[in-house]
């Protein structure tokens, strides 16, 4: 056990930060913009009425594996919360790797700065060695929230559909910074504890619950953690992040292969319009349970439902994404045909939106679905 301790607290992001919510924001001096234009935090002397309600900056390391998803991510809330947040990336990294970062990743166009002193970013992130890292402000130049780039999305999400808890972000980082001490001293009755008191202040907090959701299931606990993420869902059922944290747990254990259905049903009632969601939902049944006769049938009834949300003018991201979901579908279906006419259109989907990095993916499962015409047609 003290080895789990220890390994959980060297790779958590929760270390102190050095702004926390309800401090003013630092402006983002001494940043060398490589792309876009230079990104001011603080509010403008004089606001104007197309001004940003939300600003965020994102602190990044441009070799990290994770740097790809941040990016996408990124894109992802530039056209969801388009003219009401603006975003900029910060790196300590060399220019080098800025350039080359940006050249791989043309679809991102963002402003991206270097912190050429590297003095900013120990401002901002204070001992906390994991990135990326994010800090969003409202118009007044406070910080409102911070946290993982990942969940970035969900708080600028409450902020605009009114549940966010400005109040609550300021009680929460003082608690978020005790849990290294009480993982460093295996003291997990008094972690329970404070993250029991974190889910009082927001339900549901995805730190506090991945940081008890890791114990558990490296404990051997996996129909606990499952509880856990149940008894959260009872109290936020629309926070379709949760739903996702049940079906990794599951898709981990497969002794917890029974819940698949219960808890697509679940997510299936609850939330009833995304079809950015079904179709994620989707694509995780059919890729991390391909073997699971449930998942299929769960998968199928997401994948139709999330085509028959989109907009007919519905193009990009969301449509390629889903057509993607639908060929995979169709492979595993037998209707290898079908699997390659939608993957085709997939790809076209994605040329007409400028997005590389999705072409090239889809055009390389375009290869395998037409290699498995071929040679289902030879035998």
């Amino acid at each position: 056990m003290k080895k789990l301790f220890l390994c959980l607290a060297a790779v958590m992001a929760f270390q102190a930060f050095a702004l926390r919510p309800g401090d003013p924001v630092e402006e983002l001096v001494d940043v060398k913009w490589i792309q876009g234009v230079p990104f001011a935090m603080l509010p403008p002397a004089k606001p104007a009425p197309g001004d940003p309600e939300y600003k965020a900056v994102i602190f990044l390391l441009t070799r990290a594996q994770n740097t790809d998803d941040t990016l996408t991510l990124l894109n992802y809330l530039r056209r969801t919360f388009a003219n009401r947040a603006r975003f900029a990336v910060v790196t300590p990294d060399s220019e080098a790797d800025v350039r080359a970062l940006l050249a791989r990743r043309p679809d991102f166009t963002l402003s991206f700065g270097i912190d050429t002193k590297r003095t900013l970013t120990p401002k901002y992130i204070g001992d906390s060695p994991l990135l990326p890292l994010a800090f969003l402000t409202d118009k007044s130049g406070e910080i409102i929230w911070s946290g993982e780039a990942a969940y970035l999305g969900e708080a600028l999400q409450k902020c605009f559909d009114g549940t966010f808890d400005r109040k609550a972000q300021r009680k929460i980082a003082p608690l978020l910074e005790e849990l290294p001490t009480l993982l460093r001293g295996e003291n997990e009755t008094r972690m329970r504890k404070t993250v029991d008191s974190i889910f009082q202040l927001e339900p549901g907090h995805p730190t506090a619950l991945r940081i008890r959701l890791f114990v558990l299931e490296s404990a051997g606990r996996v129909e606990e953690a499952l509880k856990l993420i149940q008894s959260q869902l009872r109290l936020v059922p629309k926070n379709t992040r949760l739903y996702f944290e049940a079906m990794n747990l599951i898709a981990r254990n497969p002794a917890l292969a029974a819940y698949t259905g219960p808890t697509v049903q679940a997510y299936a009632g609850a939330v009833t319009d995304n079809a950015d969601t079904d179709n994620q939902m989707a694509w995780m049944l059919l890729t991390r349970q391909p073997g699971d006769p449930e998942a299929l049938k769960s998968a199928l009834m997401l994948s139709r439902r999330a085509m028959s949300l989109l907009k007919r003018d519905t193009q990009g991201a969301l449509r390629g994404a889903c057509l993607n979901t639908q060929a995979l579908l169709a492979a595993r279906l037998g209707k290898l045909e079908e699997a390659a006419r939608l993957q085709e259109e997939a790809v076209k989907v994605f040329q007409a939106a400028a997005l590389p990095g999705a072409v090239a993916d889809a055009r390389q499962r375009l290869r395998y679905y037409r290699t498995a015409v071929e040679l289902a047609g030879s035998n």
